[in-house]
């Protein structure tokens, strides 16, 4: 399981992370990051957020830790506009 909140984060994020993995939101949030990743390898957190409609900034490295997806080279961001690394399935050569 994977804790959702940093160590000196107030109580409150602390219950708001045991909710998101006890309640099944956070692995099906990271279901939809990884579905995205494999339908378009090579986007950014931000432009998979565009698509999916969730935040995807804390489940893209927990699929990461996983060994589900990677870091791909970083480039332009479409929705952001700033240098971002991009994601992509482990298997994938660049």
């Amino acid at each position: 399981m994977h804790c959702n909140h940093r160590k000196h984060d107030p109580p409150t994020s602390a219950m708001a992370g045991r909710h998101m993995q006890t309640s099944g939101i956070a692995q099906r949030q990271r279901e939809m990051c990884l579905t995205a990743v494999r339908a378009e390898p090579g986007l950014t957190a931000h432009e998979i957020e565009a698509r999916i409609g969730i935040k995807a900034h804390k489940r893209l490295p927990e699929l990461r830790a996983d060994g589900q997806v990677r870091n791909g080279p970083a480039r332009p961001c479409s929705v952001s506009g700033r240098m971002a690394m991009t994601w992509l399935l482990p298997e994938y050569l660049n």
